[in-house]
C-alpha cells in the first residue's frame, strides 16, 4: 500500500514567495471550520507557517538511543522515489463524450532532517552537507511528508459523517515547487535544516462526484480546506514516535512497520485509543500523536487546499491518468511493478502467533520473510461488487472469519510465488479499494467499500502492502549456493475465478447465482462462487512478475540507503561486526552462550577514525545461526560512538523457547551520518 509519488515540476522560488506562502498558511489556519486545532504552546514564536518555535536545547554527545519501551510490531525500508519527470499531454482519451469534474489540491509547508541526533560538534558540518543536496533530494522529502496525508484523505468518511473520499492524484500528477534555500531553524526545541516548498495536483472524476466528496465543492469556486499537522522531518516516524501517530483502525493487528507508516499516519490518534475501532490495535502507546511529535521532531501546521475548478478541456487531457478497458463490468489488472517494492526481515514467531495458525510461516520460532507489495487495478468503469459481509454463509463459505485478525476474509483472493519449484502461498484477504490510481471521467472519488462491504471501485486498487501482516513469503528454508539467488516473484490474481470480472449471473430477484468450486475452506467446508459472465481476456492481465535479488543473510537493515534516510535510527546501511565464535561442545552439554540471559551487558567500545559510528546490538538465532539484522525498534541497543571509548550497557537476550536459549548478541555497525565512511569498531567485554 505504499507509495510515495514522483514529482511532475520542479521550480525554485524566492524568499518573498516563500514569507508570502507562510502568511497564507496562517489564513488557512483560521478558515478551516472542521474542528478546532490543538493549541500551540504560549509564549512561542511562530515561524511562516504558523509553528511554534522555542528555544533550542542542547542534546548530548554519545547518547543511547534505547528502542521505545513500548512494544512495537516487527519493522523494515522505504521505497526509492523516483526521479522527476515532466507531466505533458495525457496519452489517455476521454471516456466519456460531455465534460468531467476538476479539482485542484494546493499545500504549502516546511520539510527538513532533524539535526537533534547528531553530537553538538558535528552538527555543522552536516547541516552543510545536507543544504548541498540537490534539489532531487527536497523533493522526495516533501512528497513523503505529503504522503502522510494519506489515512485522513482516503478514508475520510470515518472522520466525518456525510463526507466522502478526498484522494490524492496519482503519482505521475504530484508537483513540487522548492521555495528559497535550506536554512537551520528550532520547532518546539528541536533543531532541524528546513527548506519551505509547495505541493499541487488535480483531480478528474465524473460531474456528480465532488459534491459526495466534499458539500463545499458543489459548484465551480468551491474550495475545503483539510488541516493537517505534520511532522516536519517526515522520515523514521516509527523509530521518532513509536506507534503514537498509528491509525490501525480497519488493518489487522502487527501491520504497521516503519516503512509503511504513511498509509497510518493520523495526528489525532489519542494514547488511549484502542479496540478494533480505534487507532491501535497492536499496542497501546505512551502519548499521543501530538505530544510524541513535540517531544521528538516537532509539528508544521498546514492544510490541503481543495477548489473546485472550471471545466478545462486541455487541462483534463494533461491529467487523465488510466485506461478503461471495460465501460459497463470490471477488469482487474495486476500492477506487477509494486512486486518490485520488497524487503527481507526476520520475524519470531511464538507457537500462538495468528501467522503460523493462518499457515503465513512455515513453523515458530525466527523466521526470515520476504515482504513486498501486491496490487490490483481496476480498468473497467463498475465497480467489483463483492458485497455485504455480516456473517459466514453455510451456502457459499466464501467467507471465513478470523479470530485472530478479528475480521472476515474473502477466500481465494490469489496467490503468490516465489521461484519455479515452490509451491504458491495462497492467502486470504479483506478487499477493499485503497488508492484511486486512476484520474478520469469514469473513477469516482468515492466509494462504500470496507472490510463489513467488500469490493473495488472503478478506478480504484486493492493494495497489500509490504508489512501487512501474512504479506510475505517464508524464505527461511531457501538454499543458496553463492551469497545471493535471483529468483522470480509473482502473484496470480482470481485465480479460482472467485470476483466476478464482467458480469454477475443473477435470479428472478436480482440475487447472484451460485455454483460449486470444487475447492473447501480451512474448516473443510466446501465453497461455492457466484456465477460469472466474464468479460473477454479478463485473465490476460491478472498475473505480475518481478526478478528479486536475496542475499543469503541480512535484512532490509543491511541494504544501502535511500538517499533521504540519514541519523542513527535509521534501518539501512548497517553492516554485520564479526564477534568471537562461542566454543563447540558435545551434544550432552549445554549450549555455549555469551552472556547469562536477562543479566546486564556491557561492552568498552572504540572507533577508529573521526566519524562518527553507530552501533545497533541485535539478537541471534541459535537455530538459524545468523544475527537478526534487526530495525531499531527491534534493536537491544542502538547508540553513538564518537572519539573517546565509550560502554555500551544493555541486557542479555531471554530465553525465547526450548530452540532459542538466548545468551547470544549480534553488532551491526554503520557511519552516524551517511555522508561518512564505515570505520572499524573494537568492543570488548566490561567484566
Amino acid at each position: 500500500m505504499k507509495r510515495i509519488p514522483s514529482v511532475g515540476k520542479i521550480i525554485r522560488m524566492n524568499k518573498l514567495m516563500r514569507f508570502a506562502t507562510g502568511f497564507c498558511l496562517i489564513a488557512i489556519a483560521l478558515a478551516v471550520s472542521c474542528g478546532a486545532e490543538p493549541p500551540l504552546e504560549e509564549n512561542s514564536e511562530i515561524d511562516p507557517t504558523g509553528t511554534a518555535v522555542p528555544p533550542t536545547t542542547e542534546p548530548t554527545a554519545n547518547t543511547p538511543l534505547p528502542p521505545p519501551a513500548v512494544a512495537t510490531t516487527q519493522p523494515t525500508s522505504t521505497p526509492a522515489i523516483s526521479e522527476a519527470t515532466s507531466v505533458g499531454s495525457s496519452l489517455v482519451p476521454s471516456p466519456i463524450d460531455g465534460e468531467g469534474a476538476l479539482i485542484s489540491l494546493t499545500m504549502s509547508s516546511q520539510v527538513g532532517i532533524l539535526l537533534d541526533e547528531y553530537p553538538q560538534d558535528m552538527r555543522d558540518e552536516v547541516a552543510a552537507a545536507i543544504a548541498a543536496e540537490s534539489d532531487a533530494f527536497w523533493i522526495e522529502l516533501a512528497q513523503r511528508q505529503v504522503a502522510l496525508t494519506y489515512n485522513r484523505l482516503h478514508f475520510r468518511p470515518f472522520f466525518y459523517a456525510d463526507k466522502g473520499q478526498l484522494p490524492l492524484p496519482p503519482q505521475s500528477l504530484w508537483h513540487i515547487e522548492l521555495s528559497g534555500e535550506p536554512a537551520r531553524q528550532t520547532i518546539n526545541n528541536h533543531e532541524l535544516i528546513l527548506i519551505g516548498y509547495t505541493f499541487s495536483s488535480t483531480l478528474l472524476t465524473s460531474l456528480d462526484e465532488p459534491v459526495k466528496a466534499e458539500p463545499a465543492l458543489a459548484e465551480v469556486g468551491g474550495v475545503w480546506d483539510e488541516p493537517f499537522i505534520l511532522p516536519p522531518d517526515p522520515t523514521q516516524l516509527l523509530q521518532r514516535t513509536s506507534n503514537a501517530c498509528l491509525n490501525e483502525g480497519g488493518f489487522p493487528p502487527n501491520s504497521y512497520d516503519s516503512e509503511n507508516v504513511d498509509i497510518f499516519y493520523d495526528y489525532s490518534c489519542t494514547a488511549d485509543s484502542g479496540g478494533a475501532a480505534g487507532c491501535h490495535r497492536t499496542t497501546l502507546p505512551t502519548l499521543s500523536c501530538l505530544q510524541a511529535l513535540n517531544a521528538t521532531v516537532g509539528v508544521v501546521e498546514t492544510a490541503v487546499r481543495f477548489t473546485r475548478l472550471e471545466w478545462n478541456e486541455d487541462l483534463a487531457n494533461q491529467v487523465r491518468v488510466g485506461e478503461v478497458v471495460s465501460q459497463d463490468a470490471p477488469d482487474l489488472l495486476v500492477v506487477g511493478s509494486d512486486l518490485a517494492n520488497n524487503r527481507i526481515i526476520y520475524r519470531y514467531f511464538p507457537s500462538n502467533a495468528c501467522a503460523l495458525a493462518e499457515g503465513c510461516v512455515n513453523g515458530s520460532g525466527w523466521r526470515r520473510l520476504l515482504q513486498f507489495d501486491a496490487t490490483a487495478h481496476n480498468l473497467g468503469a463498475a465497480a467489483l461488487d463483492i458485497g455485504p459481509v455480516v456473517a459466514e454463509n453455510p451456502l457459499t463459505n466464501m467467507f471465513q472469519y478470523n479470530s485472530c485478525h478479528a475480521h472476515f476474509h474473502f477466500q481465494n483472493y490469489g496467490e503468490f510465488q516465489l521461484g519455479s519449484a515452490s509451491q504458491p502461498s495462497k492467502q486470504a484477504f479483506c478487499v477493499e479499494s485503497t488508492s484511486r490510481f486512476s484520474n478520469n471521467e469514469l473513477s469516482p472519488l468515492t466509494h462504500d467499500f470496507s472490510c463489513n462491504n467488500q469490493g473495488i471501485q472503478a478506478g480504484w486498487v486493492d493494495e497489500y502492502g509490504a508489512g501487512l501482516d501474512c504479506q510475505w513469503i517464508d524464505i527461511t528454508d531457501l538454499e543458496f549456493e553463492g551469497e545471493t539467488t535471483e529468483l522470480p516473484l509473482s502473484f496470480r490474481f482470481n485465480t479460482e475465478q472467485f470476483l466476478c470480472e464482467g458480469y454477475p449471473v443473477l435470479d428472478e430477484a436480482g440475487q447472484p447465482i451460485f455454483e460449486p468450486s470444487g475447492l473447501r475452506n480451512s474448516d473443510g467446508l466446501p465453497i461455492s462462487r457466484p456465477q460469472c459472465e466474464f468479460v473477454e481476456d479478463w485473465d490476460a492481465t491478472n498475473s505480475g512478475t518481478a526478478d528479486v535479488s536475496i542475499p543469503a543473510t541480512g535484512s532490509f537493515v543491511t541494504q544501502p540507503c535511500a538517499s533521504s534516510e540519514q541519523g542513527p535510527r535509521r534501518n539501512c546501511g548497517f553492516t554485520a561486526v564479526s564477534l568471537p565464535d562461542l566454543p563447540d561442545v558435545s551434544e550432552t552439554e549445554e549450549p555455549p552462550l555469551r552472556c547469562t540471559p536477562g543479566s546486564t551487558v556491557q561492552l568498552s567500545c572504540s572507533v577508529e577514525g573521526d566519524a562518527a559510528q553507530v552501533a545497533r546490538l541485535c539478537e541471534t538465532s541459535a537455530i538459524l545461526g545468523v544475527g537478526t539484522a534487526c530495525t531499531f525498534n527491534d534493536s537491544l541497543l542502538n547508540q553513538v560512538i564518537s572519539g573517546s571509548e565509550v560502554t555500551l550497557s544493555f541486557t542479555c537476550p531471554f530465553v525465547r523457547d526450548e530452540n532459542e536459549p538466548g545468551g547470544d548478541y549480534a553488532l551491526y555497525t554503520a557511519p552516524l551520518f551517511t555522508g561518512d565512511a564505515l570505520a572499524e569498531i573494537t568492543c570488548t567485554p566490561v567484566e
